[in-house]
């Protein structure tokens, strides 16, 4: 039964990977795949990115003395800029991503007790639901965008385009402009949502994998303080220190290749992110831009995912260090307490998920970008 629920709770780890492979293979960047060659459609992937990127610097230009829509192709561009950043370096680096996601993998065959298993039901069922709502979410209102302007225009009779993209050497008030760009807009919609959608959706499986070996790490310092308050033998309870040091030296290890492989696309998104709300609201001081409150909510959301994801990991490895100082260490002879004393330490100095290797990934970060960026758009409004 117990090895029945192990085997299930990893088939569905591994059906939620598959999904988001399903989706990256189709667009060429199966990244998280161990045989992943570059195929034709990665090519097709990569012209599309470079040719989107070029289209809203032009845009830039262009719209060079329009405020209003010069800050939508900024925004536009913002995007662009996320969306090769992450495409650029899990084709650099597709080995070391899929080798991330096999040793999360791993962690679904480590366990050794009932109570474990149930941890890794417990935030596979959490992570299934995570990426379910994402999904949709993103999508959904990526899909809702793409058909607003119809509704625009059956409601009103005027000619909107999704977002901020302009094709060169065409008039979007003409009808055959507008058509061009809506259509090239869509066909953007198509293939970037799923894309950015299943890559966000695998940083959820291993963030959330860090979550289970906490959580066991946890069980298993409770198994040792039950050792030692039964007044277990002191090779038993040697054995136990032993199997938690190791899962913590892996643990540390995993966390600091996830962050070290994250980084700079976790720092390029934030700081997108914040560019985008100065952006806006710079805009909106000027005067009413609905387009710019969409803009807010989804960057604001963006913004507050990532840094929830950091605080995760950061709370349960302020819990681990707690418990630690709670176990019965002064039962125990001296050369298992400077175990202790070294688990605990390496507690202390444990690995953070971080914005750019510069600050640690939580709320305070959530907090501070938006303190920033309004004391940005205070010092624009005063220029």
């Amino acid at each position: 039964m117990a090895n029945r629920r192990k085997l299930a709770a990893a088939a569905e780890f591994d059906r939620i990977l598959d999904v988001q492979s399903w989706i990256l293979r189709r667009l060429g960047c199966d990244v998280f795949d161990l045989n992943y060659r570059f195929s034709p459609a990665t090519w097709v992937i990569v012209f599309l990115a470079s040719f989107y990127m070029v289209i809203s610097a032009y845009d830039l230009y262009r719209f060079r003395n329009d405020v209003f829509n010069f800050a939508f192709s900024l925004v536009t561009l913002s995007y662009g800029v996320i969306g090769c950043t992450r495409i650029v370096l899990f084709l650099r680096n597709s080995r070391t991503y899929a080798q991330i996601v096999v040793e999360a993998r791993r962690t679904y065959e480590q366990v050794s007790n009932e109570r474990e298993q149930e941890v890794q039901e417990r935030y596979t069922r959490m992570l299934k639901r995570c990426v379910t709502f994402y999904s949709i979410s993103f999508i959904g209102g990526c899909i809702m965008g793409g058909f607003f302007p119809l509704a625009v225009y059956w409601w009103t009779g005027l000619k909107v385009l999704p977002f901020g993209v302009i094709l060169p050497f065409t008039d979007p008030d003409t009808i055959e402009g507008y058509q061009l760009n809506y259509l090239y807009q869509v066909s953007c919609i198509v293939w970037t949502p799923p894309g950015l959608t299943a890559t966000q959706n695998v940083y959820f499986a291993l963030v959330f994998n860090l979550c289970i070996q906490y959580d066991v790490l946890k069980l298993k310092l409770e198994d040792l303080d039950k050792l030692i308050r039964d007044g277990a033998e002191y090779d038993t309870i040697r054995e136990k220190l032993v199997e938690i040091i190791n899962w913590q030296r892996h643990l540390v290890d995993f966390i600091a290749e996830i962050d070290r492989n994250f980084t700079v696309q976790t720092f390029v998104e934030i700081s997108s992110v914040a560019m985008q709300m100065v952006i806006v609201l710079f805009v909106l001081h000027i005067d009413v831009w609905l387009p710019g409150y969409m803009v807010i909510f989804v960057a604001s959301f963006q913004l507050f995912v990532l840094c929830i994801l950091g605080a995760m990991i950061e709370i349960k490895s302020d819990i681990f260090t707690e418990q630690i100082y709670g176990i019965a260490w002064h039962r125990m002879r001296t050369p298992e307490q400077k175990m202790v004393q070294f688990m605990l330490a390496k507690a202390q100095y444990t690995m953070q998920l971080t914005y750019g290797g510069m600050l640690p990934l939580n709320m305070n970060l959530f907090v501070t970008i938006y303190k920033k960026t309004y004391s940005v758009f205070m010092m624009l409004q005063n220029m």
